[in-house]
């Protein structure tokens, strides 16, 4: 295999007309790629274990997130860079989502303790509705950063658009509900599997009609955003957003949870409803950051002979 000089790359990329963005999504950037996807899945797992009254899709949910900022530890590569980054919350999405993630694991763990017991506390005190509370700030943190934290990257206009919080607070939704769908193969006592299959299945429908809303948007956005749109479905990103995000993230949900309105699914169907699901929060992640391109740089450049 022949050696590619990273310097190479920067040069073709300088003098290209559309710059692709490479940092969050290239070697160490899949780190963040991941680190959003389970952090956004983990925040919709704690939301739907709250609300089905389910204590181990609460750990599910939580380690969940603790994996998620462990990614997002891993993509900045030195403590260094942590501290100096996780205090601008003034002025930082990236310090936000941090900042959420510690106030989400911290007040989590502590409402799982109350919950299993292990502290004297019940739930039905003040101090356990306080980690509650402080829980869901936390989680509402994490959904909001992932989707802000690109929308204010005005060098990349497929990403500058007030649609991508709202996409990602949706997948995040969904992604929450498929990991109690999948949990529900181990814990057939899981409260709520049909109505949870039910909304899964029009979440999924919504994320797709906002999937195609969202290119047609950014089509019409100037020309960056259209070449985007132009990588995403037919170019360097066209394999990852078919396969990924549309066969496994769309049309198999919507297939197996359509056939569920005839005839009730098997646990081991919704299991894969919740795999599937969640092969396609990953890949829109990952299609989007890869189909991101800087406006172009007019006159800044000599030409490179």
């Amino acid at each position: 295999m022949a050696f590619i000089d990273p310097f190479e790359k920067i040069t073709e990329d300088v003098n290209a007309l559309f710059r692709p963005q490479r940092e969050w999504v290239e070697r160490r950037g899949l780190l963040l790629v991941t680190g959003h996807f389970l952090s956004g899945i983990g925040a919709g797992t704690w939301l739907f274990a709250l609300l089905v009254g389910s204590k181990p899709a609460l750990v599910v949910g939580l380690i969940i997130v603790a994996a998620g900022g462990l990614a997002h530890l891993l993509f900045l590569g030195c403590w260094q860079r942590f501290w100096r980054m996780v205090w601008r919350p003034q002025t930082s999405w990236i310090s936000r989502g941090l900042l959420s993630m510690g106030l989400f694991s911290i007040t989590g763990l502590i409402y799982i303790l109350l919950a299993y017991g292990y502290l004297s506390t019940g739930l039905d005190s003040g101090f356990a509705k306080t980690m509650l509370v402080l829980s869901l700030l936390g989680m509402v943190g994490i959904f909001l950063y992932k989707g802000f934290v690109y929308a204010v990257s005005r060098a990349i206009p497929f990403w500058h658009t007030p649609l991508l919080p709202v996409l990602y607070i949706v997948y995040a939704l969904r992604g929450g509900i498929a990991i109690l769908l999948i949990m529900a193969v181990f814990s057939p006592g899981l409260a709520e599997v049909k109505l949870m299959e039910l909304i899964d299945f029009w979440i999924i429908l919504s994320t797709a009609v906002m999937v195609l809303f969202y290119l047609a948007v950014m089509r019409g956005a100037g020309v960056t955003a259209k070449q985007s749109v132009s990588e995403l479905l037919a170019g360097r990103a066209s394999w990852a957003f078919y396969l990924g995000t549309v066969l496994f993230g769309i049309l198999v949900p919507l297939a197996l949870g359509g056939a569920g309105y005839f005839a009730p699914l098997s646990l081991s169907l919704l299991a894969v409803v919740g795999v599937s699901s969640l092969i396609g929060d990953f890949y829109i992640k990952y299609c989007i950051n890869k189909a991101g391109i800087y406006l172009p740089i007019v006159g800044e450049f000599p030409a490179v002979r």
